[in-house]
């Protein structure tokens, strides 16, 4: 697992500094000028990647201290996004979080007792709605480029019915300059029958808050491409130095 997270890690950071040291150079030392700043950039991000991968193991990625650490470097309390209702983990999965510079922070609540109404999972739903939007740069959320149709700007303000009106319920929020996507979700029990003439017994719900596309994905995997493609060497001489 660790290895796992070191190689995401590693190029996580090699992408986002894919904007630097890319530019050519002029003049007889244009050839070494380019090759120093390689070197300087393959170093920044592996100093870069240990950094995160240290921060994250202070705390077990399965607990809400993980979350809490995630959930506070872009000002949301995890208190803010617990349920009204009485809730309890099923599991010890059902709270996990990793590096607050490019994973995610997720929990997942379960009935205490019985099955969830509508309006609760509703009011649920406002809940971690208003809490991104209160910790947003701009005030409100946004639709984002995980979810913005043809034509649609995906920095538009979105109210939260037309988020969750939609096949995966979500949406988008900045925080220091960072375009941040959330994801919400009720979960339902095959074993038991609702008695709230619904199809299904719902007693869990879920969000999932990370960091999400900072371009359309058009332009993200062209990105990715390009930079991949470029910087073919360097990357693997990250991975390697991390995996041993």
């Amino acid at each position: 697992m660790k290895k796992l997270f070191a190689l995401l890690i590693a190029v996580a950071i090699l992408l986002s500094l894919a904007s630097c040291g890319n530019k050519a150079t002029n003049g007889n030392n244009a050839q070494q000028e380019q090759k120093n700043a390689q070197e300087t950039k393959k170093a920044n991000a592996q100093d870069a990647a240990q950094e995160l991968l240290e921060e994250a193991e202070e705390f077990d990625s399965f607990s809400t201290e993980a979350v809490e650490h995630y959930l506070d470097a872009y000002g949301i309390a995890l208190a803010d996004l617990e349920p009204e209702w009485n809730w309890v983990f099923a599991n010890d999965k059902c709270a996990y979080a990793d590096s607050p510079g490019s994973g995610h922070a997720v929990v997942k609540y379960n009935a205490a007792e019985g099955e969830l109404t509508d309006e609760q999972i509703r009011d649920y739903f406002t809940a971690v709605f208003n809490a991104t939007a209160a910790a947003s740069d701009d005030g409100y959320n946004i639709i984002g480029y995980e979810f913005a149709g043809e034509g649609e700007d995906a920095l538009a303000e979105v109210s939260l019915d037309d988020a969750l009106d939609s096949w995966i319920p979500g949406w988008g929020f900045r925080s220091n300059g960072k375009f941040m996507v959330v994801y919400v979700d009720s979960g339902y029990n095959n074993d038991k029958e609702s008695e709230l003439d619904r199809i299904f017994y719902y007693d869990s719900v879920k969000f999932d808050i990370g960091v999400g596309l900072q371009k359309s994905f058009n332009d993200t995997l062209s990105d990715m491409e390009d930079y991949l493609e470029e910087n073919e060497d360097e990357i693997k001489d990250a991975i390697d130095d991390y995996l041993g």
